[in-house]
């Protein structure tokens, strides 16, 4: 009796083990071989050539000062002063990308590291955004309990070709004294159908990321224009004050060389006439002149209080000066072919799912299914409402439109329903 227990935990083991193996394929495992630059340091674009034949090859781990490490690598001359970068690459063929429905990276890197896929970069892991260089160094250093520790990130299946696919890394250290130095690369191929709900969610998370992105690149470029406007602003006041001391100086020295006119002319009743008549006329044109400067002073002063009114106003909501940038989000959002392809791939994982509800209700529009969508994956309101770039209350209502379609009763539940499909 035992032995038969015994023996159907083996069977059933074995069926578990091969079912996970048909559910994904290892294209790239630790210990595999890989080509590596040692000597030095690149181009900037490096990544991008096809030739690198010269190189020398190695099994990862590949590193120096670590005890995980297969293949040691040279760090420069100078132990003290070691060279920040070391570079590696590796080619693999894919046959038939469709197959698979997401890409799993495992990543070991001490300290930080770059992944770029045919040429173009896949993601960053523990590196500074912007522009990289020879001298660019990690965010921080890994501790030793980090070191053996291989990071995932999950991609879909674009990021590859069919045929052959060249991985290229770049490892950078945090410091020049570093001790040690590590890199791995495991790359897992899923078939399982299940791997799109971690693919979607790593899409979610990166167009977060680039939405924060782009709020702090625009609440910098606000902050420069407005600083620039208030210096421009700031320099017309004082240029203005200039001006209207020049004119009140004038008008002074007018009334100045009136008295002297006068006082010389005294004795000549005409003539004095004739000088306090061009006098009187000289002050006419400058206190309209004066009047005219104070005017457009007041104007440009109005005008300041309604540019620090807008400013205020541009803070705390968010408007006319954002449109651009507002414009840039709602292009990723609405990206036609972005949602084709998150409709293929929910299709797949819910097959039927859009049909069953059309078949439901007709009248649902490409929006509402999109919310059935998105409720069928658990996604809190306040989420669909950042990704559908709506206010929350618009979810709501939306969901009470869809429940009216669906002719679903108040006491129904519209996920508990959606579920079900």
């Amino acid at each position: 009796m035992r032995k038969n227990i015994y023996n159907s935990i083996l069977l059933l083991s074995f069926a578990l083990l091969s079912l996970a193996s048909f559910s994904q394929e290892v294209l790239i495992k630790n210990g595999d071989q890989w080509r590596y630059f040692d000597n030095g340091y690149l181009k900037d674009n490096w990544f991008k050539k096809l030739s690198n034949s010269s190189w020398k090859t190695g099994y990862s781990p590949l590193g120096y000062g670590d005890k995980l490490i297969t293949t040691s690598i040279n760090y420069g001359d100078d132990q003290d002063n070691k060279e920040i970068i070391k570079y590696f690459t590796k080619k693999i063929t894919i046959k038939d990308v469709s197959k698979f429905k997401g890409f799993e990276f495992r990543l070991q890197r001490d300290d930080g590291a770059i992944i770029y896929v045919n040429g173009k970069e896949l993601y960053r892991d523990n590196m500074p955004d912007g522009r990289i260089t020879h001298k660019t160094r990690s965010i921080q250093v890994i501790d030793t309990e980090e070191e053996g520790l291989f990071f995932v990130k999950i991609f879909d299946t674009t990021i590859f070709k069919n045929g052959d696919n060249t991985i290229s890394i770049q490892v950078h250290q945090c410091n020049t004294y570093s001790s040690d130095c590590i890199f791995s690369l495991e790359l897992v191929g899923h078939t399982d159908p299940k791997i799109l709900t971690e693919v979607i969610k790593e899409q979610i998370d990166a167009k977060n990321t680039l939405e924060s992105r782009i709020d702090n690149l625009n609440h910098n470029f606000i902050l420069k224009n407005t600083s620039t406007q208030l210096e421009i602003y700031k320099n017309s006041n004082q240029n203005l004050k200039f001006l209207l001391f020049l004119v009140c100086f004038l008008l002074i020295i007018t009334i100045i060389g009136s008295f002297i006119i006068y006082f010389k002319n005294r004795n000549n009743e005409d003539s004095f006439k004739n000088s306090i008549q061009k006098l009187n006329y000289e002050v006419i044109e400058n206190e309209k002149q004066m009047v005219s400067f104070s005017t457009q002073l007041l104007y440009y002063r109005q005008h300041l209080k309604e540019v620090k009114a807008d400013l205020n106003f541009l803070k705390t909501d968010n408007t006319k000066a954002l449109n651009n940038t507002i414009k840039q989000i709602d292009f990723i959002i609405e990206n036609n072919d972005e949602w084709e392809q998150l409709r293929l791939h929910f299709d797949t994982v819910f097959s039927g799912f859009y049909d069953k509800l059309l078949a439901k209700s007709p009248t649902l529009t490409e929006t509402e299914l999109r919310h059935c969508m998105f409720i069928k994956l658990h996604i809190q309101t306040k989420e669909i409402a950042r990704i559908l770039n709506v206010d929350p209350r618009s979810v709501q209502t939306a969901r009470y439109r869809i429940k009216k379609k669906l002719s679903l009763t108040e006491d129904q539940d519209l996920r508990n329903f959606l579920i079900t499909i």
